[in-house]
């Protein structure tokens, strides 16, 4: 399976490939082209969609040269942006904004872009994770005034029927999932004067689950959503040991930066398992070991033998 990253405002890009597929990790396998979303100057549209073309992609002498292949109409100034995948094909996905709950798909095979459905409460900037044929929306600064980044702070919409927009006869609405437990849900008078400030900062899907936690700042731990049974548990009381989102290299592998003091780029091996008690009812733990990746003349090079050649293709540029 090719690596999948996010595309956002910063101009980073997301591969489309069938999430499905065996990773076997030659270069062939890398040889696809990639999109990605960048912020525009003119006033017709905020973000326009670029690609790089598969044989760039897969290496040359020449260093990847981005074209234009399409504006994003109705797009508005602070939409996050991530690449959804399902049985019926692969969209990017542009939700948020400054004064909006916007919703917007690019189908990157036709260039055609669609309106999906607005959230149901504006975010600015939300979290994206896309995973299992649905994109999940989280407020990455949840606040507890206010009309943007309000409650309903956690929503999910479905890609497993196809494209879900009314110009595409399938009418589908995000649906409201319960907030992160870290959340500011309950305040007496005096939190609600003087409300914590949350950034959710690192996050990863995997299997069944999402996990995430907010800055190294605010310590609670990493808690994991059930994607199924739709329910938050603790998992970890520390917090991820990472930024951002942690990418898919196969299996239990992900590549991610580190939030160690020399930072930098990492792989980790994170499992989440289940603990049973007797008398009791199960609950999860998380594992997780990390081998630190540097960069040399010859590529990345890394502690741990067998990640070197995907893991530089997940991580170089």
């Amino acid at each position: 399976m090719a690596p999948k990253r996010k595309p956002g405002d910063n101009g980073t890009a997301e591969e489309f490939a069938d999430p499905e597929e065996e990773s076997k990790g030659s270069s062939a396998d890398f040889a696809k082209p990639v999109y990605l979303v960048a912020k525009r100057e003119d006033e017709q549209s905020s973000y326009s969609v670029f690609k790089v073309d598969a044989d760039a992609v897969a290496g040359g002498d020449e260093p990847p040269r981005a074209r234009t292949v399409a504006g994003m109409p109705s797009t508005k100034r602070g939409m996050s942006f991530v690449a959804a995948h399902s049985r019926h094909g692969s969209w990017i996905v542009g939700v948020g904004g400054w004064r909006g709950a916007r919703t917007i798909i690019f189908d990157p095979s036709t260039l055609k872009t669609y309106q999906g459905s607005p959230l149901l409460s504006p975010k600015h900037e939300p979290v994206l994770i896309s995973h299992r044929g649905g994109v999940y929306a989280i407020s990455r600064c949840p606040k507890v005034v206010g009309r943007l980044d309000f409650d309903l702070w956690f929503e999910y919409l479905n890609f497993n029927k196809g494209i879900p927009s009314k110009e595409c006869g399938l009418r589908t609405y995000w649906d409201e999932l319960p907030p992160p437990p870290f959340f500011p849900s309950f305040l007496n008078p005096f939190e609600f004067r003087n409300p914590p400030e949350i950034s959710v900062t690192s996050y990863v899907a995997m299997g069944c689950h999402i996990l995430i936690s907010p800055q190294q700042e605010l310590m609670v731990g990493t808690y994991a959503f059930h994607v199924v049974k739709k329910t938050w548990e603790k998992v970890q009381d520390k917090n991820l040991p990472f930024i951002g989102q942690a990418v898919p290299l196969g299996g239990s592998l992900f590549a991610a930066c580190s939030v160690s003091k020399n930072g930098g780029p990492s792989v980790f091996n994170i499992k989440v398992s289940l603990s049973t008690t007797v008398g009791a009812a199960s609950t999860s733990s998380l594992t997780i070991q990390s081998s630190r990746l540097w960069h040399q003349r010859a590529g990345f090079h890394s502690h741990s033998s067998g990640l070197l050649e995907r893991a530089g293709s997940v991580l170089s540029g």
